[in-house]
């Protein structure tokens, strides 16, 4: 089986794409390429305990050593492999996918989403399995307290929430139990909302929901994440929903900042006025992050909610993220900064072909066509300052990639 990883690891339906037995590959494959000591944790998805001992299974059969924390969000994972000097992490999850996906995530030393030469040692392994090596084992240890404990520690000191009131979302993923507990730490009155299953009607991809819950219960903000809890939207007294262009404006800092080709070029024109430069990468936090390490910028981030922090978690963390912006602007005002219109599109089964964008004002309008690293279709992004032209431009982007598959 020849398997790929894209931007944020693989995933797909459980049982069919995601099995039990690719569940052990991964774990084999993982011991050969990253070492022997892995950390493993999980989401909160019905097919999570079966993969996750499949994981096992397999890291224990390779001779490796798994140290498996139950559901804790990807972050928590990474701050454990960091902490404890890991050779890597992996992480039984499907993100932000429906409840019948899942997936597996990993991590190399130091808690950190895999460069592409990790990436391709992993595949290696994985196209060719090594035998049982013997001299493994599996072990059970406690995950949500130790990382409820360091993100106290690594926020602001103090009960800075006090008196505010303060609707979690928590997606019925991973995060789940350890938000509200995080946010009473920090002093809120917490009212939690839920949805029928993982990222269904609820979580940070339908901050919606989260927003009509808020009115309903008088809270004066929500923080809504997803199913494993690297992704985060907040949502305002007023009702307006804040991505992660606008969550890196409430929080940016000098000299520079680092964004992706989805970045809103209102959020780099506000940086600009500023004086703070936003650097653009492809998408995925993994690129972000190797760019805030090599340019030593201390914030960057995806509009999807991805951010991360030079003090903060190795990997995008959405309650550190969440906490942060509102530590810095409790009201999550957003003076001086006014997003572009973007008109978006998914067109499902397209494949990367060659465009005729000559009726596109490049003086005007930012286009960005890309194939999705997770699932099976190519986006489309169009930004203008005028909505109705950016939805024109959209439209005429996907006609030709629909005429010329």
């Amino acid at each position: 089986m020849t398997i790929r990883f894209g931007t944020d690891g693989v995933r797909g339906e459980a049982g069919t794409v995601v099995t039990e037995t690719l569940a052990a590959q991964v774990g084999r494959a993982a011991v050969a390429a990253l070492g022997p000591d892995l950390w493993l944790a999980r989401d909160t998805r019905a097919s999570g305990p079966a993969l996750l001992a499949a994981t096992a299974e397999g890291v224990r059969a390779a001779g490796g050593r798994a140290s498996v924390l139950g559901v804790l969000p990807t972050p928590g994972l990474s701050l454990r492999v960091q902490a404890e000097g890991a050779a890597g992490g992996l992480m039984v999850t499907a993100s932000h996918n429906p409840p019948g996906d899942n997936g597996l995530k990993v991590l190399g030393r130091g808690g950190r989403k895999l460069d592409e030469a990790s990436l391709k040692r992993l595949e290696a392994a994985l196209a060719d399995p090594a035998s049982d090596g013997g001299g493994g084992g599996v072990r059970e240890c406690e995950g949500e307290q130790a990382y409820v404990e360091s993100l106290v520690a690594a926020l602001p000191p103090g009960r800075w929430l006090a008196g505010r009131r303060v609707l979690f979302d928590g997606a019925r993923g991973a995060a789940a139990r350890v938000g509200p507990e995080l946010l009473q730490r920090l002093g809120a009155d917490v009212v939690v909302f839920e949805g029928e299953d993982i990222n269904v009607g609820c979580g940070a991809v339908h901050p919606e929901h989260a927003a009509a819950a808020m009115r309903r219960s008088g809270c004066h903000v929500a923080v809504a994440v997803d199913g494993d809890g690297d992704r985060i939207a907040l949502v305002a007294a007023d009702g307006n929903v804040l991505d992660g262009d606008a969550i890196l404006w409430l929080c940016r800092r000098g000299p520079g900042m680092v964004g992706t080709v989805m970045t809103n070029l209102g959020l780099e024109r506000a940086l600009a006025g500023e004086g703070i430069v936003l650097e653009r990468t492809d998408v995925g936090d993994a690129h972000v992050a190797a760019a805030m390490r090599s340019s030593g910028f201390p914030l960057g981030g995806e509009p999807s909610g991805h951010l991360l922090f030079a003090e903060g978690p190795p990997t995008a963390d959405a309650l550190f993220a969440g906490l942060m912006a509102l530590h810095r602007r409790p009201d999550l005002s957003l003076d001086g900064y006014r997003p572009c219109a973007q008109a978006h599109a998914a067109v499902r089964g397209a494949r990367m072909v060659p465009l005729d964008l000559g009726f596109v004002d490049s003086a005007r309008a930012r286009v960005v066509v890309r194939a999705s690293g997770t699932e099976p279709l190519v986006r489309v992004m169009i930004e203008h300052d005028d909505p109705a032209l950016a939805g024109e431009l959209r439209d005429r982007v996907v006609a030709q990639l629909r005429e010329r598959q």
